[in-house]
């Protein structure tokens, strides 16, 4: 009898012992989740672009071949968006100096001062802001044949699609293209009338700040 409680005993105070040594059961941490971005697109915004145009046509009669056409772009943007998670609905106005010519057998085309305003929808997915734009546009062009030239500011259209991203709350970088187009005017030139209008594309690179 004395030896069955001493076995007791000795097995209790093991077991105990080795219980003691086991670490505590602990919940597992929960899995991490980014912080929810506060970040919104309302507001007005401004800023500036530089980018290059291309693929340019004047789109002249009388056998003046001036489709090749060229050259920098630069200039200034301003809007206003409003977002309805995740849709922005937004109007932005713009003013550019271009440069953007073709030369051939005496005839250069210009396209010079021009500017757009374009309403436009993207889709926020926080920092990131994808878009399409589309709207009125307006621009200088200029038909010089033999040193006589003219020039007349066109109306026409505009549409493209661009991407967004915040830097900062109150900074974003974009980068866009745009297409072009105007109806064809006359420009009185040496030899007579020659009807023409400008189309092309361009891209465009800018930086926004948001008020």
């Amino acid at each position: 009898m004395k030896k069955l409680l001493l076995a007791t005993a000795l097995t209790l105070i093991t077991g105990s012992a080795f219980a003691a040594d086991i670490p505590p059961y602990q919940e597992p941490a929960p899995a991490y989740q980014a912080p929810a971005s506060n970040v919104t697109w309302t507001g007005f915004y401004a800023g500036i672009n530089l980018g290059y145009g291309f693929s340019g046509d004047f789109d002249a009669d009388r056998g003046v071949r001036l489709n090749e056409a060229s050259g920098f772009t630069g200039g200034v943007q301003a809007g206003y968006n409003m977002q309805y998670d995740p849709i922005v609905i937004g109007l932005e106005g713009s003013l550019n100096y271009a440069d953007i010519t073709d030369k051939y057998d005496g005839h250069k085309g210009t396209y010079g001062f021009n500017g757009s305003i374009t309403p436009r929808i993207g889709y926020a997915m926080g920092d990131f802001l994808p878009y399409i734009k589309a709207g009125l546009a307006f621009g200088d062009v200029e038909i010089n044949r033999f040193g006589a030239k003219d020039s007349q500011w066109q109306v026409g259209w505009t549409a493209g699609f661009g991407a967004e991203y915040r830097v900062t709350p109150e900074v974003s970088v974009r980068a866009e293209y745009n297409y072009t187009s105007y109806g064809k005017d006359d420009f009185d030139i040496r030899s007579g009338i020659v009807k023409a209008g400008y189309s092309g594309s361009d891209i465009k690179l800018g930086v926004n700040y948001h008020f």
